[in-house]
């Protein structure tokens, strides 16, 4: 029987466990903040780990039963080698089955509230792996989606959203599947803009759709310039290209090859949201 707190490899565990113990004894005043607050299970009643060993990593906090793992990045993590780093980490760690989320030290300790807010929804929304489903229980979108239909949106649909902590900074964006709430992708965090996240978020759900033969299911974004710059096939950022950001410049090359290789059919509609409120996709940190 394998219990939920046996997630390290073994081979470099001893040196892995040197690092965590350090780490503990030497938190950041970011980690300290986050550590005071979930140690006492004061977070949705959630037990969390710091300095927990997972594989080959060190992660900041985790919620084993959820899988929710918590990063907190200091400023090195806007370093280019870091950053390649990092997502090679999440990625990883996805590919687990884990949900990672990043903040920065600023966000934690300048706005601790929204921070804690964000944490308690992905606690909420995230789905332990093999849980049950309750019996005679139809998997629905969330409640505050529904009626959605009736105002005129399309269900059978991806929303799509970027986020990002200063203009530039650390920007993600994510895709939500409209008829069950689910989490289609998620990429980041990585430094670049907003405009940029909501493009590159559009031509991912694009590429996915294709490969997947969902030629006709819609896409939602609620940035006009980033169905704009879809449409024209490029990304008009007046990003700086420096060492810093050229690891995003390479993928933004990549997605506008793939804009002017491929034709589509999906419909990519903005998101109204006078009209329905924050597009689903939305990271909820406005």
């Amino acid at each position: 029987m394998k219990f939920v707190y046996e997630t390290a490899n073994g081979a470099n565990y001893d040196l892995l466990c040197a690092y965590a113990d350090y780490n503990k004894s030497h938190p950041t005043e970011a980690e300290s903040i986050i550590w005071d607050l979930l140690k006492a299970k004061s977070i949705n009643g959630h037990k969390f780990r710091r300095q927990h060993i997972i594989k080959d990593y060190i992660v900041d906090f985790v919620c084993l039963h959820k899988k929710l793992v918590i990063e907190i990045d200091g400023q090195y993590h806007l370093e280019d080698n870091q950053i390649v780093k990092d997502k090679s980490r999440t990625e990883d760690l996805q590919n687990s089955g884990y949900t990672v989320v990043r903040f920065s030290n600023e966000e934690v300790i300048g706005n601790t509230a929204e921070v804690i807010k964000n944490i308690k929804k992905l606690l909420m929304e995230v789905i332990p792996p093999n849980a049950s489903p309750k019996k005679d229980s139809a998997q629905k979108a969330p409640s505050t989606w529904r009626g959605l239909e009736e105002a005129g949106v399309c269900t059978d649909a991806w929303a799509v959203d970027a986020a990002c902590s200063g203009n530039p900074g650390p920007m993600e964006y994510q895709a939500i599947d409209l008829q069950t709430g689910a989490r289609v992708f998620h990429f980041g965090p990585m430094k670049g803009t907003n405009n940029i996240g909501e493009f590159l978020a559009i031509v991912h759900a694009l590429a996915l759709m294709q490969q997947q033969g969902l030629h006709d299911k819609t896409i939602y974004s609620d940035s006009y310039n980033a169905i704009l710059w879809v449409n024209k096939r490029q990304c008009k950022t007046k990003l700086e290209r420096t060492p810093e950001t050229e690891p995003l410049y390479q993928i933004i090359t990549r997605a506008e090859n793939w804009l002017r290789t491929h034709q589509w059919r999906n419909p990519i509609v903005k998101w109204e949201t006078q009209k329905w409120g924050e597009v689903p996709a939305d990271f909820g940190r406005k």
